[in-house]
């Protein structure tokens, strides 16, 4: 049964749970996200940069927010719904049959599906890291850079799963607690960075008008890494913070 189709509260009031639910899944990730990716924007622009082989640009920390702030409630936008096509695709793949249980085979479908259906907002996003125009970005856009994004995801969703691995025996060496949860949190963001960016850099050249080569396909690849993961930590503690709030 969904969670959202609990029984209705009385006086034809929405049912008991809907707008926690609804917060959950839809309100918390996109303040999350939106808030998240300001301090790490410069990150990105930077290693858009570098993947285009041009020098890095010098943007301070509060030049990074501002620019960020342009594109947070997109970013914000485009990570809820992310999240939401990656749990439909999976749940959908259990209720057909397909598969008995979520397991890293319906995670990369589910990443590869939403990494499709949203690369035209994804694409949108990696284009205002270098100041493109929305419109300039739509009139680029191509099937290419579609199969950028969805390799890209697929297998930034692989290097988030490698870094499960690494769970149990942090737990014992650390404790599971919060501190845990966050360093696994800040590995999968910076694994899954690495593990997409060659997708990255193609996505980020194709833009320009530029071939890809594997010569220079990690441009920029710790550059992106670190503001990946320190993004991975902000929105897993947004989300936390705000959950505890709906309770």
């Amino acid at each position: 049964m969904s969670i959202l189709s609990s029984s209705a509260a009385p006086n034809g009031q929405p049912p008991r749970g809907f707008w926690s639910t609804i917060a959950t899944y839809v309100v918390n990730p996109f303040t999350a996200a939106s808030v998240a990716i300001l301090p790490v924007f410069r990150d990105l622009i930077a290693k858009s940069a570098q993947q285009i082989g041009t020098s890095r640009p010098r943007i301070t920390f509060t030049q990074g927010v501002r620019q960020g702030r342009k594109d947070a409630l997109k970013i914000g936008g485009t990570v809820m719904a992310q999240s939401l096509v990656q749990q439909g695709t999976e749940h959908a793949l259990i209720r057909t049959g397909i598969v008995e249980t979520e397991n890293m085979a319906t995670m990369l479908a589910g990443s590869a599906v939403s990494g499709t259906l949203l690369s035209p907002a994804l694409a949108i996003i990696n284009g205002r890291t270098m100041e493109l125009s929305v419109r300039d970005i739509w009139q680029r856009f191509s099937a290419q850079q579609c199969k950028a994004i969805a390799f890209r995801e697929t297998f930034f969703v692989a290097g988030l799963a490698a870094s499960k691995y690494l769970a149990t025996p942090m737990k014992r060496v650390i404790g599971d607690n919060k501190v845990t949860e966050y360093c696994a949190a800040w590995l999968g963001g910076v694994f899954g960075s690495l593990a997409g960016h060659p997708a990255d850099t193609a996505l980020t050249r194709l833009q320009n008008g530029m071939p890809f080569e594997w010569r220079t396909s990690m441009r920029g690849a710790l550059t992106k890494a670190r503001g990946i993961g320190l993004f991975a930590v902000l929105y897993k503690g947004g989300k936390d913070i705000l959950n505890t709030m709906c309770k």
